[in-house]
């Protein structure tokens, strides 16, 4: 087993060097800190030596110099030469060892891949959800959730250290919804940036709660049927740009509105701590594209009627689905018109009105 591992690592190193041109500096650093942590085996709120770091972030950018070309290499299982994208069947072949393993493609369409202990197993229709706990190998992508054709992975190291940053982010210290979300924890913000291990059971609901909500925006987003195909399509025609981003926005939106997804199951819980994170942590586009929301919790807030966020989700994913299907029908119209007159007709038609 330990054979296997290795090779795991080694991918994960390959795949490493081909994600570093995909994030933006200050999203390169980040990762590169969580990195950091999880090899050295750092808690979340601990911090490496300041020299030793900049000579791990040095060792690894030799390493993955001499690995920016190469793709992901063939697992060897007991003689058999395995697919590293062959999830499936690899994940059979792990779980009577306790193991549970991901490969794919993230932002650029980069290889990504990990693996780690298999905490539990979880069937929800036709989907099986994989929770992982402490990782073996990973990469650079820090997505604490992510769905591979019918299997969705939770990674708690990752969220761990995504839902720290996130509460230790300066620019977000003043968040009213945060604030919200942490007193309803029992947790002072002050305290837990000061003493965060004074806090740390208080951390590990906060980490369990928002697990099963992610887990729930992944099972939305499975068995959403709007822009299944679309989504890919137009991520492959403008990477890296402004409609890959807002139709990834509008594709998460309809994952947390719709009747299986994320806002749902909060509903379902009556988790006000894991509204208030939703509203506190809206990336890009999703305050434009979710404008109920805010109002629907403030009203929430006074009345304790959950009925009204329920009716803020049904309008929300109502316009949502109409904005899918206009999306669907342009494309259909504009044919095999060149992909700068497309951006051109997206633009206008479907993010400017956002007033962006």
């Amino acid at each position: 087993m330990n054979g296997f591992i290795q090779q795991v690592q080694a991918n994960c190193r390959i795949a490493a060097a081909g994600q570093v041109g995909y994030y933006s500096l200050c999203g390169m650093l980040l990762r590169l800190r969580q990195l950091y942590k999880w090899e050295q085996g750092l808690m979340p709120w601990q911090e490496g030596d300041p020299k030793a770091v900049l000579d791990w972030i040095e060792a690894q950018e030799e390493v993955w110099t001499d690995l920016e070309e190469a793709g992901l290499q063939k697992l060897n299982w007991h003689g058999r030469q395995m697919d590293p994208y062959a999830v499936m069947e690899l994940n059979i072949l792990l779980e009577p060892e306790g193991l549970a393993y991901g490969a794919g493609f993230t932002h650029g369409l980069a290889p990504m891949c990990f693996l780690g202990e298999l905490w539990e197993t979880k069937k929800h229709r036709e989907l099986t959800v994989l929770i992982l706990g402490p990782e073996l190998a990973r990469d650079l992508d820090a997505a604490p959730a992510l769905r591979q054709g019918s299997f969705i992975y939770l990674r708690t190291e990752p969220l761990a250290f995504y839902l720290w940053d996130n509460l230790s982010d300066p620019s977000k210290q003043n968040n009213i919804f945060l604030k919200i979300a942490l007193a309803a924890k029992g947790i002072d913000q002050a305290g837990l940036l000061t003493q965060p291990g004074t806090y740390e059971e208080q951390f590990k609901s906060l980490l369990a709660s928002a697990g099963e909500a992610i887990i729930h925006h992944e099972i939305g987003e499975a068995l959403e049927p709007a822009l299944q195909e679309t989504l890919p399509r137009l991520i492959k025609r403008f990477p890296h740009s402004r409609i890959e981003r807002w139709v990834r926005a509008v594709k998460d939106a309809l994952a947390d509105m719709n009747d299986w997804g994320r806002l749902a199951y909060i509903l379902e819980e009556r988790d006000l701590p894991e509204l208030a994170l939703v509203l506190a942590w809206r990336p890009g586009f999703y305050p434009y594209l979710l404008p109920e929301l805010e109002p629907a919790f403030w009203e929430l807030q006074r009345t304790r009627d959950w009925g009204i966020v329920e009716q803020a989700r049904q309008t929300a994913l109502g316009r949502l689905r109409q904005t899918a299907a206009e999306l669907e029908a342009v494309l259909q119209e504009l044919g095999t018109a060149a992909d700068e007159q497309t951006a051109i007709v997206l633009e206008k038609k479907f993010i400017s009105p956002l007033g962006l």
